[in-house]
């Protein structure tokens, strides 16, 4: 999850000698070059929003071999910043009086160890006490051993009901990737509608996010960045793009994505209509979690700690890939960062950014 706590002061964005943005370019630039080089990382990419203005920047590579050099444009795999997404459509879906929050998982998949005793928002805020299926070894060998694999979300729910429950449903937090493999067949049953194009219906392109979508789901161009890992000590990157197929993921984790989308999303979601107040607020009540840089956890959003007051988002990893995306009410400003290294500590960068606008 989160890493260590953000350091920033956001000023305002215009200045009497121009918008901060164009000001602060060289200066961001610098940082988001030398905190990739800090963190070994392949390549990194970053937007950030502020009121009236926008830096876009890209540093490194997006292929190792042949050496590419990684664009502003690029799309990555972000990782769990996908529940944000499935999160917004299932608040929509109660909106219009098509799904509550209140409503038993049993409703859809009864056979789920406690479906009677777990509802949609305990799935939402991580509280449903479903076991986190990407932790079992017998699914991570079953992966492993078949990389092409297409995985069905009925296939990844057993893998979770195995060892379900890890808890009483509501009893404490836990992140686990079944609740939103739960969340997507329940939205996809609801609505008799496809995932991929809920979240491209409904978010997608009234924002037009053109970079954007759902992997393994919906045709999508393939993706330029490659995505890697090394261990300390080593000196070849090990490719792990194609480790294991996108569907492993589903609604948990199979969004790609360009970090200016990111970044215009989750401005978009607190700034304009894609919620409405009442779902907004319900999508920030926060339970509380055990990571301390990371107090809380809504619906399909992290709560976490800056000395400007909370941000709000969601970083994501995935095999071959990390990514964070914040948006700080109290700046209204939004940042978006993506590595094309796996378990990379993506606020090393943010931080480097963020120092920059400090000193304004």
């Amino acid at each position: 999850m989160l890493g260590a706590t953000l350091l920033l002061w956001l000023s305002g964005c215009e200045k009497d000698d121009g918008p901060l943005c164009d000001r602060l370019a060289p200066q961001l630039q610098d940082a988001l070059e030398e905190a990739a080089s800090a963190g070994d990382f392949p390549g990194a990419t970053a937007s950030l929003r502020l009121q009236d203005c926008t830096w876009r920047g890209s540093t490194g590579v997006s292929r190792v071999e042949p050496a590419t050099g990684l664009k502003v444009e690029d799309r990555l795999r972000v990782g769990s910043i996908t529940k944000s997404f499935v999160a917004v459509v299932a608040l929509q879906l109660q909106a219009e009086g098509k799904l509550s929050l209140d409503a038993p998982l049993a409703t859809w998949v009864p056979d789920f160890p406690r479906a009677d005793r777990i509802t949609v928002r305990q799935l939402l805020n991580h509280t449903s006490g479903a076991f986190n299926y990407t932790q079992r070894q017998e699914f991570l060998a079953q992966a492993e051993a078949s990389p092409g694999k297409t995985w069905t979300p009925e296939e990844l729910i057993a893998h979770g009901a195995a060892k379900s429950p890890s808890f009483e449903p509501g009893a404490r937090w836990e992140y686990s990737n079944t609740n939103y493999i739960l969340l997507g067949h329940i939205l996809e049953s609801v609505t008799g509608t496809p995932l991929a194009q809920l979240v491209r219906t409904r978010i997608l392109e009234p924002l037009a996010l053109g970079s954007t979508g759902l992997d393994g789901a919906e045709p999508l161009p393939p993706l330029a960045a490659r995505g890697y890992s090394r261990d300390p000590g080593e000196a070849a990157w090990r490719d792990l793009t194609d480790f294991i197929h996108p569907s492993a993921a589903g609604a948990a984790g199979a969004l790609i994505s360009s970090a200016d989308d990111l970044s215009a999303f989750y401005q978009a979601l607190f700034e304009r209509s894609l919620l409405a107040p009442a779902q907004l607020a319900e999508m920030t009540d926060w339970v509380a979690t055990s990571i301390p840089a990371m107090p809380g956890y809504g619906l399909g959003l992290v709560q976490a700690l800056t000395p400007v007051g909370p941000g709000q988002g969601h970083d994501g990893q995935i095999p071959g890939f990390s990514a964070l995306a914040l948006y700080l009410p109290e700046r209204k400003a939004s940042l978006a960062v993506l590595t094309n290294r796996e378990g990379a500590d993506v606020s090393l960068i943010t931080g480097r950014l963020l120092e920059v606008l400090s000193r304004e």
